[in-house]
């Protein structure tokens, strides 16, 4: 782990506030750090072999296609080959998101108080945010988000971080030591859990990845801690895996029928839950630890008529796809 934080700013029209987020803490880990880490537990595990190939097909008998040899085994957990599903009927975004990681002659940060989310910068008709995440009082990521239907020209990204070290954090000289880019998937399509009884997707091409926020990480290591205690009791892999985030996927449907009709501006929604609740609540919700009580409270601090009839429909649309035909 690399940085962690206990207090994160949130900035929009209407409200600012520096988020007091215990007993959660904001927690960044650095890819390359991990994969390390990783690899080097499973390289010191007498069981484990590991072998770098390319995939070039994984068959549904748990057969893997690699340039080098043809691997099998009684499972295959599969994270690297899927597609986005695209389906009537349900909502299709995309979080896209372009930083800069930024290093300032003089102290321009305070490294205790990152940015989770700034909402000021101009929204295009979408949800679009800027978050900093301070390293020191000179080194930062600055990084563009936003929620919408296709990513930006990557010149597009370049201006709006422009504008913002600028025209927020008034910074006109500084170097980019790096940039990194990437694009989530954001839908209530169902991602395939399996391709067959040997075959079983894992990470964003099993679903892993929720639907409203594209936050991925922590819930693929629920995900693989539940498969590996499945087969430790000698169980399928996805034994009662299914009905574990049954709630919340009706919550993110919600949302993203909220997102995707723009009826109501996205800063809106983030604004009247972080100046309504304690940021905590907000946090469990959205890492879905949330009692029904909790859950409540979150939907009472929203634009109750807006999400009511997001509600409605997207139970309509829910019981109309069990109903049999």
């Amino acid at each position: 782990m690399k940085h962690q934080w206990q207090h994160l700013h949130f900035y929009s029209e209407g409200f600012s506030s520096l988020l007091d987020i215990s007993p959660y803490r904001y927690k960044m880990l650095e890819s390359a750090a991990f994969y390390s880490f990783c690899l080097n537990k499973a390289s010191a595990a007498a069981n484990v072999t590991l072998v770098e190939d390319e995939i070039l097909d994984i068959s549904p008998d748990g057969a893997v296609q690699g340039k080098k040899a043809i691997y099998t085994g009684a499972y295959v957990f599969n994270s690297v080959k899927f597609k986005i599903p695209e389906r009537g009927h349900y909502h299709h975004l995309l979080q896209h998101f372009k930083g800069y990681f930024i290093k300032t002659n003089e102290d321009a940060f305070n490294p205790e108080a990152p940015t989770l989310m700034d909402f000021r910068v101009a929204q295009h008709q979408d949800c679009r945010f800027v978050y900093v995440l301070p390293f020191n009082k000179r080194e930062a990521l600055v990084e563009y988000t936003g929620f919408s239907p296709a990513p930006l020209q990557q010149e597009q990204y370049d201006d709006e971080l422009t504008h913002y070290l600028e025209h927020y954090l008034q910074h006109s000289e500084y170097e980019i030591t790096r940039t990194e880019y990437g694009v989530i998937p954001m839908t209530n399509a169902p991602f395939r859990t399996s391709e067959s009884d040997q075959v079983i997707n894992i990470g964003t091409a099993g679903g892993a990845t929720k639907a409203s926020t594209g936050y991925t990480f922590s819930f693929i290591q629920r995900q693989c801690a539940a498969i590996a205690h499945n087969l430790a009791a000698g169980k399928t892999p996805l034994h009662q895996l299914a009905a574990s985030r049954g709630k919340y996927k009706l919550y993110d449907s919600i949302f993203l029928r909220v997102l995707s009709e723009k009826e109501y501006p996205a800063w809106k929604v983030f604004e009247a839950m972080f100046s309504k609740l304690p940021a905590a609540t907000i946090l469990k919700f959205l890492n879905e630890d949330s009692t029904l009580l909790e859950d409540l409270q979150v939907m009472r601090s929203v634009d109750k008529g807006t999400f009511a009839s997001a509600a409605a429909k997207e139970l309509y649309l829910t019981f109309k796809r069990v109903l049999p035909k």
